[in-house]
């Protein structure tokens, strides 16, 4: 990725683009944005956390504006009489890198990092990645003539590292974090978290599946419809609305999970929808949003019986292994 070079439209009479270059050089070399702590300076000082943007590909125009912004607040302050610190470094830490690298590179980083030869070649190849975009980012606020102070490596040096890790260890021993299980977005391919803003939600159809349960109380058989049979072994609860009068008669009552003859409560519960299915609804430990909830709500104890890599565990019975 060279320097980005563009030909105007409309000629200037009185600029030229080369002259943008020649005072850019002129800023770099008398150093004039960097920040320079001095107890004798009497200017206050004023800190601009600036967000470090993220390195996975080209900056966009929006996010080139964006970074604009915050250096002219910057400059206002240098003309109010502060010391402004306005530093600008990548976040140089992520998954989006290492899917990049793997498209770019045609490689799994799985499989290389079987080996610690392997996992610090395929280190070595985002830090490359991650050097060559960055500095693409930085050539483009320096054209378009911000005043930041740039700070390689940003999070990715030892510093940085170094800061983030004390930090944590004293939240810790501060009582302020806990370790917990919660729910998270697993990805069985990337083999790691990720968060809601790196999903891509897509509406397909799918099948609904009837499954004949059996109510302890009585014997009687009852329907449950459900787009998650794999999770059958996860049921720890069935619900049906309580304006749902098809159903009043199991209140108070227990179900049996099919298969895995579990015993389970069945509550009522204005998180059914009478018109869907049968009205009547499994909580399983996770089919979606609705199911995270009601197992807080409910005081329910989860059952994990999908590995991390999406198969089935033992949990799942005879379907272990699916």
């Amino acid at each position: 990725m060279g320097e980005i070079r563009y030909t105007p439209k409309i000629k200037e009479k009185r600029w030229s683009k080369d002259k943008e270059l020649d005072i850019r050089k002129l800023w770099d070399e008398e150093r004039i944005y960097e920040f320079h702590f001095d107890p004798k300076d009497a200017r206050p000082i004023i800190v601009i956390d600036t967000p470090p943007p993220y390195p996975s590909g080209k900056w966009h125009v929006g996010g080139a504006a964006h970074y604009a912004q915050i250096d002219m607040v910057g400059r206002y302050f240098r003309m109010k009489g502060y010391n402004v610190f306005l530093p600008f470094y990548a976040d140089r830490n992520g998954l989006p890198v290492e899917v990049q690298v793997e498209k770019v590179k045609k490689v799994n980083p799985h499989e290389l990092a079987k080996t610690p030869e392997g996992r610090e070649k395929f280190l070595n190849m985002c830090k490359e990645f991650l050097d060559e975009v960055e500095k693409e980012l930085v050539n483009i606020w320096r054209r378009l003539g911000c005043s930041f102070y740039y700070i390689r490596n940003g999070t990715d040096s030892p510093e940085y590292r170094k800061i983030t890790q004390a930090t944590f260890i004293e939240l810790w021993n501060r009582g302020l974090i806990y370790e917990a299980e919660r729910p998270v977005n697993w990805c069985p391919r990337c083999m790691t978290t990720l968060s809601d803003a790196e999903l891509e939600r897509k509406e397909e159809d799918t099948l609904l599946y009837y499954i004949k349960f059996r109510v302890k109380e009585t014997g009687d058989e009852i329907v449950i419809a459900t787009t998650r049979p794999e999770l059958l072994g996860a049921c720890d609860a069935v619900i049906f609305n309580p304006k749902d009068e098809r159903y009043y008669y199991l209140r108070g009552k227990h179900a049996i999970v099919p298969i895995y003859n579990k015993e389970v409560r069945i509550i009522e519960h204005p998180e059914a929808k009478p018109e869907f299915g049968t009205g009547l609804v499994m909580v399983c430990s996770y089919g979606d949003q609705r199911d995270i909830r009601l197992f807080k709500e409910l005081g329910l104890k989860p059952i994990i019986l999908i590995n991390k890599d999406g198969s089935l565990n033992e949990k799942a019975g005879i379907l272990k292994g699916l």
